[in-house]
């Protein structure tokens, strides 16, 4: 059986010292997913990575929300064309191994 781990969105908050809006509103750009236990508001652990990127960007380099979601659109279809390329050099190994 699989054990989901889920961080609370107010821990996160409280120790990277942000306002829980902020990550309601990557939520509503559909850059995190935010779920609810108990009316609590929690995210998954696989997003920790994606929502410090965003944070770090935030802080750092003072990108609003709009930027975040540009970014985020970005660095997403980059996964995925990096994705294809790895296909298509597998394909290609194999072609010319014949």
């Amino acid at each position: 059986m699989e054990t989901r781990k889920y961080i609370a969105i107010s821990d996160f908050c409280d120790s990277h010292r942000i306002d829980e809006s902020f990550v309601f509103a990557l939520s509503e750009f559909e850059i995190v997913q935010i779920n609810y236990s108990e009316e609590q508001p929690f995210f998954h652990l696989d997003e920790l990575p994606k929502l410090e990127k965003m944070v770090r960007l935030h802080h750092d380099l003072n990108i609003n929300i709009d930027g975040l979601e540009a970014i985020h659109h970005l660095l997403e279809k980059i996964e995925k064309l990096n994705e294809e390329l790895t296909v298509l050099k597998r394909k290609l190994n194999r072609f010319e191994g014949h």
